[in-house]
């Protein structure tokens, strides 16, 4: 199980270095603002294209994906190392449909914390959650057409405010859930979207903001960057949003 990473400092490191790759590249663009002769001279040669640009954009945003991982290891000296969890109850063979269903009711209506905790969590999603045998984790897991599922909820270290959503596909080879499924019913509902960086694992992440500073979060883990098809994980995450 991957340990829930911080959402909210991933997506301000990325904005600051992209933010200030985009002004270095302006800069070199221009040249030295006092002295004209030079400027000319930079504009008539080989200014960035947009290709540039973004290509420097993908790398500082894997830069960022990296830092921010680290700094998450770093940041939550609480949190609970013990190795693998104990195993989740066994559930109902359920269908790809009822689980995309979960999801998308659970992002369109949670607005605080509190709405994340696992009794909340079993009345909007339908699905019957029960702790693990050392209750660190609630959920249950089953059997799909082509595949299993695994659906938990648990809270990231013990005094952080929330908790953490995670659903599980395996195979990923089997494509039991469509991104198409989840992209289109979050993007109608308001969600905006953002991708990880070329070069690094395949994630989409969908933000919604909420009250209080804080933003919805949901993480798809994805077969690819462009054009994605399957999905083997989504997380929902509240966390303070950027700015």
């Amino acid at each position: 199980m991957e340990h829930p990473r911080s959402l909210s400092l991933r997506l301000l490191i990325r904005s600051i270095v992209v933010f200030t790759l985009s002004l270095g590249t302006l800069a070199c663009a221009q040249g030295p603002g006092t002295d004209h002769a030079s400027q000319e001279k930079t504009m008539e040669g080989h200014p960035p294209s947009a290709a540039d640009v973004r290509s420097e954009q993908d790398k500082g945003a894997a830069i960022a994906d990296r830092a921010a991982d680290e700094a998450s290891r770093r940041a939550a000296p609480n949190a609970v190392v013990l190795g693998d969890y104990p195993p989740l109850p066994q559930g109902p063979a359920l269908t790809s449909g009822v689980l995309v269903e979960a999801i998308v009711r659970m992002a369109k209506s949670f607005e605080t914390r509190a709405d994340m905790a696992p009794m909340h969590v079993a009345q909007v999603s339908g699905l019957k959650v029960a702790p693990d045998s050392q209750g660190r984790r609630t959920g249950l897991q089953g059997a799909l057409v082509a595949g299993r599922y695994e659906f938990a909820v648990w809270k990231p270290y013990a005094r952080h405010a929330g908790h953490t959503i995670e659903l599980t596909v395996q195979p990923s080879e089997a494509c039991e859930l469509s991104f198409k499924s989840l992209h289109d019913p979050l993007v109608a509902a308001g969600f905006g979207v953002t991708k990880s960086a070329v070069g690094f694992k395949p994630r989409v992440y969908f933000e919604r903001a909420l009250s209080e500073g804080l933003g919805l979060y949901v993480v798809v883990s994805t077969d690819k960057h462009d054009d994605p098809r399957c999905v083997s994980r989504v997380r929902l995450e509240i966390e303070p949003r950027d700015g």
